[in-house]
């Protein structure tokens, strides 16, 4: 399945300037060490490998998208871009450290595809590594406050100037589709793309870690690590092999 608003270039590049660095991404960094092999899974336009790839001995960033990688590939030569399917790749490497950030664990949109996530996460990790990924909790049904009027946002964008962007979803059964959209201020240029995501509980997950071969460790309910609570909006899982 296509989606463009990460894989058609006139979507991508805007993708760093309506997604600045996260609260998230200082804990993952943080949490890496020096003498650590690390695999960022659905690494985007690569802002968070780029900047662990300086502190750690090997980083890789793997994304199924060309045109996001195209921009990872001018932040840093010394992290390994990667092509691939989340669900299907295979390196010739065992990582300490693997991570997906940013909510693109839910971009995988059936059981099946995450167990294959898994089972190939499980088997590039070393004894003792760690998984470490975060979902939004379905009981909290965050998605119904994505609809234009809370949404609203602007940025500067070179050449272009200000730009309005929003969003909007429907729902198709589990799957939630949100669209995105970008405006140049002022005019009629409108850029728009649909996205699909699914919302796994947090039963779910636990049921497939556990029969993909990893052990759920720690589970957060927000990047303070307080424990996960029902309400929370964030389920952050920690595992291990």
């Amino acid at each position: 399945m296509i989606d463009i608003l990460y894989q058609d270039a006139t979507l991508v590049q805007f993708y760093d300037y309506d997604n600045p660095w996260l609260e998230s991404f200082d804990v993952i960094a943080s949490w890496i060490n020096e003498t650590d092999a690390v695999l960022d899974i659905g690494c985007g336009t690569g802002t968070l490998i780029s900047h662990i790839g300086q502190k750690c001995k090997t980083a890789y960033g793997l994304d199924l998208s060309s045109e996001m990688l195209a921009v990872a590939r001018r932040k840093s030569k010394m992290v390994n871009w990667l092509q691939a399917d989340a669900s299907k790749f295979s390196i010739d490497q065992k990582f300490d450290f693997i991570f997906l950030s940013g909510h693109s664990f839910q971009t995988l949109l059936s059981e099946k595809a995450y167990i294959a996530m898994f089972e190939r996460i499980s088997t590039h990790l070393v004894a003792g590594g760690k998984l470490v990924f975060d979902s939004r909790n379905p009981l909290v049904e965050e998605w119904k406050t994505w609809t234009p009027s809370n949404s609203v946002r602007y940025f500067q964008y070179p050449d272009l100037g200000i730009i309005k962007a929003w969003n909007d979803y429907k729902t198709l059964g589990a799957i939630i589709c949100y669209q995105t959209y970008y405006q140049v201020l002022h005019t009629d240029k409108i850029w728009q793309a649909d996205s699909k995501i699914s919302f796994p509980s947090f039963e779910q997950i636990s049921l497939l870690l556990a029969q993909s071969g990893l052990v759920l460790k720690n589970v957060y309910g927000d990047w303070q690590l307080n424990n996960f609570e029902s309400n929370n909006e964030e389920m952050i899982f920690v595992c291990t092999v």
